[in-house]
C-alpha cells in the first residue's frame, strides 16, 4: 500500500482510453492488489524520479550508522556534563562535534573527560521529531540467550543437580 490518501471524488486526470483499458486489465491481473489510482500514482512517481528527481521527496539515504541504530542526516545528539548541554550533529554520513568528526562513544567522553557509556548518556532528537529519546531506548532489544535457547527447544546444563 502506498502512503497516499485515497483520492477525493472529482479528482481526475484524463488519459487515453487505450491506456485506461490497459491499466484496468493490469489491476484485474494483479488480483486487485492495488487500485488503478495507486498504480497511476506509482507510475507518475517513477517518472518524476527519472526526469525531475528534486520534485519528489526521496527517503533519507545519508546518515550515521551507530551499531544497529541508524541516525539520519540532521539528527541532533545531546549529552549533559556538569549541568551544561553539549550537542553533536549528524551531517551527511558523519557525526560532528565542534566541527570535528567524532563517534557516539568519543563524543560524551570528549565532553566529560571520563569514560562514559554513550548509550546511557546521549539523548537523540531525530529529524522531524519533537521529543528527545535516550539513545539506549532506540536500540532493538534481543531476547536473553537463556530465553532464546529455551524457546528454540535447546537448553544448557548448569552442572547443578537438584535433589529429589
Amino acid at each position: 500500500m502506498m502512503d497516499h490518501p485515497t483520492p477525493t471524488p472529482g479528482m481526475a486526470m484524463p488519459i487515453p482510453i487505450e491506456l485506461h483499458q490497459q491499466l484496468l486489465l493490469a489491476v484485474i491481473q494483479s488480483g486487485f492488489k492495488k487500485e488503478a489510482w495507486e498504480i497511476g500514482a506509482a507510475a507518475i512517481r517513477d517518472w518524476l524520479v527519472r526526469h525531475q528527481p528534486d520534485a519528489i521527496a526521496m527517503p533519507v539515504t545519508s546518515g550515521y550508522q551507530w551499531k544497529n541504530v541508524f541516525l539520519p542526516h540532521g539528527t541532533l545528539l545531546r549529552t549533559v556534563f556538569n549541568g551544561k548541554n553539549y550537542h553533536a550533529l549528524v551531517e551527511g554520513d558523519q557525526l560532528r562535534y565542534e566541527k570535528a568528526i567524532t563517534s557516539p562513544s568519543r563524543f560524551p567522553n570528549a565532553v566529560g573527560g571520563v569514560r562514559r557509556n554513550a548509550w546511557k548518556v546521549i539523548w537523540v532528537l531525530l529529524p522531524d521529531a519533537t521529543t528527545w529519546k535516550l539513545a539506549d531506548e532506540l536500540r532493538p532489544r534481543r531476547k536473553p540467550l537463556a530465553l532464546k535457547n529455551r524457546h528454540e527447544g535447546k537448553s544448557f546444563s548448569t552442572g547443578i543437580r537438584s535433589s529429589p
